[in-house]
């Protein structure tokens, strides 16, 4: 019996006689993991059981095999292609020249609080595959003289659609402000940002509200799936001039959960 893999891993190294023996003992595991959800400083995937994913957001998926030691096994010989369930939306991809089956998502037909199930298998062809798509629909292969493609190792992932809205509440004087001055900006990185302005009929954008008796606007926007950083910190910058001419600037973060 060989030992019980871990499949919360990322490989280190590996290849395709390692993997011929992992399977001949049966000791083949897979591994899923996505461009979003919580990882250590530096690393390009996450392999968390449970990730939250802003609603609207596209994600990267790379699923491969392991052996029990955690290496990464070549697909050559054990598997010829990968099967993805997104809920209920079937993807298939096959291996790129690293033995990476690579996959991705725009999580933007949910609900905030949806829960999704990302679910991917390996697959062995034979024969015809099981599955084609004609005309954009998956057709199922009914020939009674095929035999069914044989599945190997699997893995998924559950994920929380949710939403972050921005609400600002910044100090002004009371004066009436210049709607057409404000200007909201989300920085991802020093090098990629995005500026958002007031909504009008013919443009989507932010509300904003007037000065209250406080001296106070608010502004409200609900930003879309790329405009915030995956996992980390999105910076966030408004500024507005009142009719006066006076500006007004506030900063703000935005933490991915």
């Amino acid at each position: 019996m060989c030992p019980r893999s871990v499949r919360r891993s990322r490989w280190l190294i590996g290849g395709t006689t390692t993997g011929l023996l992992a399977l001949s003992l049966g000791c083949i595991s897979g591994s899923l993991a996505s461009s979003t959800g919580p990882r250590d400083p530096g690393r390009r995937w996450s392999d968390a059981n449970r990730q939250m994913v802003v609603l609207g957001e596209e994600v990267q998926f790379d699923f491969v095999l392991q052996d029990w030691s955690r290496r990464l096994v070549s697909p050559r010989g054990v598997a010829d292609y990968c099967v993805a369930y997104v809920g209920a939306e079937r993807i298939e991809c096959e291996a790129d020249v690293d033995g990476h089956f690579s996959f991705s998502h725009v999580f933007d037909r949910y609900r905030p609080g949806d829960v999704v199930a990302v679910r991917a298998a390996a697959f062995q062809q034979r024969g015809s595959r099981d599955y084609m798509k004609i005309a954009g629909q998956w057709m199922h292969n009914d020939s009674p003289f095929e035999l069914s493609d044989r599945i190997g190792a699997s893995d998924s992932i559950t994920f929380t659609l949710y939403e972050s809205p921005i609400e600002l509440s910044g100090a002004t004087a009371g004066i009436p402000l210049d709607p057409d001055t404000a200007v909201l900006r989300i920085r991802k990185s020093p090098d990629s940002a995005v500026s958002i302005l007031v909504d009008r009929p013919d443009r989507p954008g932010f509300s904003l509200g007037e000065p209250g008796k406080n001296g106070s606007c608010i502004l409200r926007y609900i930003p879309h799936g790329d405009e915030l950083n995956p996992f980390g910190r999105t910076e966030i910058e408004f500024t507005v001039r009142d009719v006066a001419g006076r500006t007004f600037r506030v900063q703000s973060v935005i933490e991915t959960p």
